[in-house]
């Protein structure tokens, strides 16, 4: 299996009209750096409402079907009362502005619990669903997190009477889930099991536990991203136009409430690249990342500290688009 290599660098040629197969794009320099992810606005990658991005150009249209990253140091907010993260990417201007889409977000990972940031994760199992047939759909409805459900993958449903079978996931939400599977069945079966098929990250031949602090390849990990009703893309691989984006990060976490800590990820090394905008009328929910936001980087939005130097607080966070 593939794994991904956050510290490969790859020159791509723009050229107007023109377009790739896959998205093979770095929103920083060097990950030399380290970013805490919290909403605490001094101490972290965070802005007003847990929100913070950064600008980077994708200069040749591509398609793109997931983010990675490097793991510095894991969130330790309780499985009882988990913080969340989302990882999304907005068009900020170009291309991807057009038919009203300035501003707008692409895709993202939707909303993660902060252990997730180990790739040490199973298969979920999704209990308490019920399942409702139509003539050319299930529909599954339960908690879910969106990630354990991109489209395309195959999840297998039990102990639901005569939907015990293998389905496909055609759209996902937290609340619903709609399968391509056609069924003359026209029933509604409760308490059913929902079982998905891959564990995240991907790449990765065997899942490992990820030490705080490790430079380890382990501890570069994945997840695919989400197409739901928040984003541009209507499904995943989506083709990204060129133009300029911000790499944006959610957070319910802060690392001011203590004995949480918040996760921390490789970032910029304050190489002079382009540094966070600030966001404007933003508010990080429990569907994630909102679905527009507005980017300003200005003297009157006096959010970021980006003091070059090892001590500064502020690193962006540096992700790899494919």
């Amino acid at each position: 299996m593939r794994k991904v290599a956050l510290l490969a660098a790859l020159v791509l040629l723009p050229a107007f009209g023109w377009s790739q197969a896959h998205c093979e794009i770095s929103n920083t320099g060097a990950d030399t750096g380290v970013a805490t992810v919290s909403a605490t606005q001094s101490a972290g990658y965070s802005a007003p409402g847990g929100i913070g991005a950064v600008g980077f150009r994708i200069p040749v249209a591509c398609l793109t079907g997931s983010v990675g990253y490097h793991v510095w140091r894991v969130d330790t907010s309780p499985s009882s009362a988990p913080t969340n993260y989302d990882i999304g990417l907005y068009c900020v201007s170009g291309n991807c502005a057009t038919s009203g889409h300035g501003g707008a977000l692409y895709v993202h990972t939707g909303p993660m619990p902060g252990s997730w940031f180990t790739n040490n994760r199973t298969p979920a199992t999704v209990r308490a669903v019920t399942v409702t047939g139509s003539a050319t759909t299930l529909t599954l409805t339960g908690s879910f997190l969106l990630p354990d459900f991109p489209m395309g993958e195959s999840i297998t449903l039990g102990n639901c009477g005569v939907y015990n079978v293998a389905v496909v996931v055609s759209a996902a939400g937290t609340k619903s889930i709609t399968t391509n599977n056609p069924t003359t069945q026209l029933t509604t079966v409760s308490n059913c099991t929902v079982l998905t098929s891959a564990a995240y990250p991907t790449g990765f031949e065997k899942p490992h536990v990820c030490t705080n602090g490790s430079m380890d390849d382990t501890c570069q990990e994945a997840l695919p991203w989400v197409a739901d009703s928040r984003t541009v893309c209507a499904s995943i691989p989506c083709m990204v136009p060129t133009g300029l984006y911000a790499a944006a990060i959610g957070t319910t976490c802060s690392d001011a409430l203590k004995p949480v800590t918040c996760a921390q990820l490789l970032g910029d090394a304050d190489l002079g690249l382009i540094y966070p905008f600030t966001t404007s009328s933003t508010q990080f929910d429990s569907g994630g990342l909102p679905a527009n936001m507005s980017f300003t980087m200005n003297s009157t939005t006096a959010v970021w500290n980006t003091t070059p130097g090892p001590s500064a607080p502020i690193k962006p966070v540096k992700l790899l688009i494919y």
